[in-house]
């Protein structure tokens, strides 16, 4: 990786910690905390704006350079797998049964989904 593509990616991962950070606060100040719904909203919309990246490097793989910035550097720290599980964790532990699995579910699936929605957009796209 070059210099370039090495402090972008440093500078794309802090963006995306700090944007995961405000986004997912503002979401719990507006909603409450009784569910993660704000890291349910990064990691899906992590998920699309991946899928949207992949398929624009199926057409253009002359950029992987900087889609590695994209996807390791700000969707990396964008979105967080560890934020999830310790919420889901807590939820368990709190004997929030229903809302622990909901969020499992909702998480995988709605992710899952966004992921193969946001490659399909992307095709029609580019």
């Amino acid at each position: 990786m070059s210099p370039l593509l090495f402090i972008s990616a440093i500078v794309a991962a802090a963006m995306g910690g700090m944007l995961r950070f405000a986004i997912a606060n503002v979401i719990a100040r507006a909603w409450g905390v009784q569910f993660p719904l704000g890291t349910l909203l990064v990691n899906s919309s992590a998920a699309l704006m991946i899928g949207l990246l992949a398929a624009w490097l199926a057409v253009f793989p002359e950029h992987t350079g900087w889609g590695q910035v994209i996807a390791g550097g700000l969707l990396g720290s964008y979105s967080t797998v560890s934020s999830f599980s310790l919420q889901t964790l807590i939820l368990w532990q709190s004997h929030h049964y229903r809302q622990a699995l909901l969020n499992i579910g909702l998480s995988f699936g709605l992710c899952l989904s966004l992921v193969f929605a946001g490659f399909k957009l992307g095709k029609l796209i580019w």
